[in-house]
């Protein structure tokens, strides 16, 4: 999957409605909401705008430590959505004290960086990951 580019005042737009949804939600306690029950100033943002956001700060602000999803058959890492992050070398599985599998991953980013973590196997399809240090 791929996400449109946004410009920057599009990424302020989306990150603005997307806030105001979490305050109201936290206002009221709330981790869920039906579209009927938000006041009408709040617009939500679709899940392809969030993709969109996410990608555009990856991008232009390159995190220092990431949680994403891991595609072994196409040897990607890609947001929840899909939408790929970098290309992923896999290292070799092993098991942790409670019986768990995880494998070390190696990730070339599309926004230029390089990121090694932990994909935990057994437990889904997602990693968490690091920024490499370079020198």
């Amino acid at each position: 999957m791929t996400a449109p580019n946004i410009n920057p005042e599009q990424a302020t737009s989306i990150r603005t409605r997307h806030d105001a949804l979490r305050n109201w939600l936290k206002a009221n306690k709330r981790n869920s909401y039906h579209r009927d029950e938000l006041p009408i100033d709040i617009d939500p943002p679709s899940n392809d705008e969030l993709t969109a956001l996410e990608l555009y700060e990856w991008r232009t602000d390159p995190p220092d430590q990431y949680f994403l999803y891991i595609n072994t058959d196409a040897r990607i890492a890609t947001t929840w959505t899909g939408a790929t992050l970098g290309d992923v070398c896999l290292g070799r599985e092993y098991r942790d004290n409670f019986g768990g599998v995880r494998v070390p991953v190696w990730i070339t980013g599309t926004n230029g960086r390089r990121y090694q973590g932990t994909y935990f196997k057994s437990a889904g399809d997602y990693a968490r990951v690091r920024k490499v240090k370079t020198r």
